[in-house]
C-alpha cells in the first residue's frame, strides 16, 4: 500500500520520516510505500525538538486553548490538493495532530460524499489527539454508529499526555476493525525492537482486514 504520511504539530515531514524510520523499513519489507506531506501554518518547533533538528516547522491547523475553527476546513483541503496532486492514496498513517487531520479527513469525506468509497483503505493513528469536525468548533464524540469505518490501528502511549484522546480516537473505529496497541511511553514513536514489532503486526493486521 502506498501511505499518506501525515506529522504531528511543531515538526514537519522529514522529522515525521526520521520518527517512523525503524517501523517505516520493516514495513517497507513487506512492500508498502510513505510520503510524506507538510502542513500549511508555520510553528514554533516542539519544545523537545528545539535546537535538535531544522526547520521550517508546522502545524496542520490552528492549536491553542481555542478550537481551530475555519483552520480546520482548511488543513482538510490543503491534504485534499496534495493528494490530488501527489495520489492516490490506499492508507494514511498520523501523529498526534496527524492522526487527529487523518480521522477528520475520513469522516469529513464520508459524510459529504457517501456514495463515494472511503479516501483511504487503511488508517493508522500513532498517539493520536482527539479529531474535530470540519467546522473546527466541536471534537468528534462517538455516537450509536461508528464514524470511522475502515480498517485502523490505534498505537498509543499510557505515560502520553494525548493518551485519553488516543483511547477517544480508538473509540471512534468500528470495533470488528480496530487494532489497539500500548507501547507503554511517552508521546513519541517507539524505536526498540520489541515495540516496533508490535507496532509492524497490529499494523500488517489493519492492511490484511482490509484484502
Amino acid at each position: 500500500m502506498r501511505f499518506l504520511c501525515l506529522h504531528g504539530g511543531g515538526t514537519n515531514g522529514e522529522i515525521f520520516e526520521i520518527q517512523t524510520g525503524g517501523l517505516r523499513q520493516q514495513l517497507e519489507k513487506h512492500g508498502h510505500k510513505f510520503k510524506f506531506m507538510n502542513g500549511k501554518i508555520p510553528a514554533k518547533v516542539e519544545e523537545e525538538l528545539e535546537g535538535i533538528v531544522d526547520g521550517p516547522f508546522y502545524n496542520h491547523y490552528n492549536r491553542g486553548p481555542n478550537p481551530p475553527g475555519s483552520s480546520m476546513l482548511e488543513a482538510i483541503e490543503h491534504t485534499k490538493r496534495f493528494i490530488a496532486l501527489q495520489g492516490p492514496f490506499d492508507a494514511v498513517m498520523g501523529f498526534s495532530q496527524g492522526a487527529a487531520l487523518a480521522a477528520s479527513l475520513l469522516i469529513h469525506h464520508s459524510r459529504t460524499r457517501p456514495a463515494e468509497p472511503p479516501l483511504f483503505k487503511v488508517a493508522v493513528f500513532i498517539c493520536g489527539a482527539a479529531p474535530w469536525d470540519s467546522s473546527g468548533l466541536q471534537q468528534i464524540a462517538p455516537r450509536e454508529t461508528y464514524p470511522i469505518t475502515v480498517p485502523t490501528a490505534n498505537i498509543v502511549g499510557k505515560a502520553d499526555s494525548l493518551f485519553e484522546e488516543g483511547v477517544r480516537l480508538y473509540g471512534l473505529c468500528e470495533p470488528k476493525k480496530a487494532g489497539f496497541f500500548d507501547h507503554g511511553s511517552k508521546h513519541m514513536v517507539p524505536f526498540d525492537l520489541k515495540n516496533t514489532e508490535e507496532m509492524v503486526r497490529v499494523i500488517l493486521e489493519a492492511v490484511e482486514k482490509a484484502g
